[in-house]
């Protein structure tokens, strides 16, 4: 089974599992299986996320060159 994929290069959602993706398949599931992978596919969103702000912020500090998309370095 193939699952789409959004297209947002350099970017943590172009690896991101859509959740209309996922709930279309949430029949085929155990309520509790599907209740335990999504509740894991928002934490690695999250994760991935707060990871790329870090990487943006070291970088930005290593280099001083702002974020190409602009989003706001903590």
């Amino acid at each position: 089974m193939s699952l789409p994929v959004t297209a947002q290069p350099d970017d943590v959602h172009a690896a991101w599992l859509p959740p209309e993706a996922f709930r279309a398949r949430a029949a085929r599931l155990d309520p509790a299986v599907y209740d335990r992978v999504r509740e894991r596919l928002d934490e690695q969103l999250r994760s991935a996320e707060e990871w790329r702000e870090q990487v943006n912020a070291y970088f930005f500090r290593k280099s001083g060159v702002p974020d190409a998309r602009g989003r706001p370095l903590h």
